[in-house]
């Protein structure tokens, strides 16, 4: 008897053991990443894979997040690969019905909550056409570029070429403000025959008011042109355009414009009046394309229909590749052609010829 009331402990000490250790699942916590605490020192983002980075949200635009975090500077993501967004600061989010608001933003579970003036507004997340910083003092709203490239022979031929070009673009979810500079000059380095032989330079700016996700006003349009080859001491343009973003996305923009101006062209020497005034018709197309991370293609035409005192038709492009070298270093190679179909020449001599090529290689810093 007593060995039978042991035999009955045994079996029922052992069979729940066995029991438990065939279900595990049911008794064991499945481990997940903790949750950081939300610094309000940073802006914080969290990717599809779980990884969260802390930073600073610079802008979103055609669902391409751009953002500076401390660890990995400045990075792009896809807005598919953002599982959760969350701002420090009033950000302004624009809806794709034109629709703008402001406050402190989250981002979670296809769902986008804005926080202002302690109320909470909910928006489904397909909606969202674009987000910016809404503090104008913000760094993050400007970008530019420095590019500086030179060549100096010395023997048969002693001559001094150099380039410097400079850009400048601040953008919000409404506008876009661009300045771009370019100066060409070459000079003989002889002592005893030194003279200019190329003096170039243009200076554009515009600024686009953001109509829809893909039409725009650019409702000032400015170029400054001097070329003494060309017996061109200035040519200044000013003008309105409508532009339209004909593609955009990650890897491309392309865009085309078209608007009247107004241009005034004052020759170095001529045998006709020294200025000009011209009605103008200007149509431009810009195209942007990421070949990889570190290479871009770039395409930027323009033409101007003007009368025939100031050169019947006046082009520009510039096209080429940015090879980047680190996160601000480019190497570009840039070819450019300035055209002025009947050129006004200066008094008894040739008129120039109307083609002007150059090709540069040149460093730029991004900034």
């Amino acid at each position: 008897m007593k060995n039978l009331l042991l035999l009955s402990l045994f079996f029922v000490t052992l069979v729940p053991s066995i029991s438990y250790g065939q279900q595990p699942s049911e008794h064991t916590a499945v481990w997940s990443p903790p949750t950081p605490v939300f610094s309000q020192q940073f802006d914080w983002l969290q990717l599809r894979s779980g990884e969260w980075l802390r930073g600073d949200i610079i802008s979103m635009y055609e669902d391409e997040l751009e953002f500076d975090s401390d660890e990995f500077n400045t990075i792009f993501f896809d807005w598919q690969d953002v599982a959760e967004l969350r701002s420090r600061f009033d950000q302004q989010i624009r809806f794709a019905n034109g629709e703008v608001k402001q406050g402190f933003l989250i981002v979670k579970d296809e769902h986008l909550i804005i926080i202002s003036d302690g109320s909470e507004q909910h928006y489904p997340l397909s909606e969202l056409l674009s987000i910016t910083s809404s503090s104008d003092d913000r760094t993050e709203l400007w970008d530019g570029k420095l590019s500086l490239g030179f060549d100096v022979n010395v023997g048969n031929v002693n001559q001094l070429d150099y380039i410097a070009s400079a850009r400048l673009q601040r953008r919000t979810p409404f506008s876009r403000f661009k300045v771009d500079f370019i100066y060409n000059y070459s000079k003989s380095t002889l002592d005893d025959d030194a003279q200019v032989i190329t003096d170039t330079g243009r200076l554009t700016t515009y600024f686009d008011w953001f109509y829809s996700s893909k039409m725009f006003f650019r409702v000032f349009d400015y170029e400054h042109f001097k070329d003494l080859q060309q017996n061109i001491s200035s040519r200044d343009t000013l003008g309105v355009s409508l532009g339209y973003h004909i593609m955009q996305n990650k890897r491309l923009q392309w865009d085309l414009t078209v608007g009247p101006s107004y241009q005034q062209t004052v020759y170095e020497d001529s045998s006709s009046a020294s200025k000009q005034h011209s009605g103008v018709v200007a149509l431009g197309t810009l195209l942007d394309y990421s070949l990889s991370s570190r290479v871009d293609f770039l395409f930027d035409y323009q033409i101007q229909f003007v009368e025939q005192s100031s050169g019947k038709r006046n082009s520009h492009l510039k096209t080429g590749f940015e090879f980047e070298l680190s996160n601000d270093l480019e190497l570009d190679v840039i070819f450019y052609l300035d055209r002025v179909a009947e050129p006004v020449s200066s008094i008894n001599t040739v008129a120039p010829k109307s083609n002007d090529y150059s090709l540069v290689f040149s460093l730029g810093y991004d900034f």
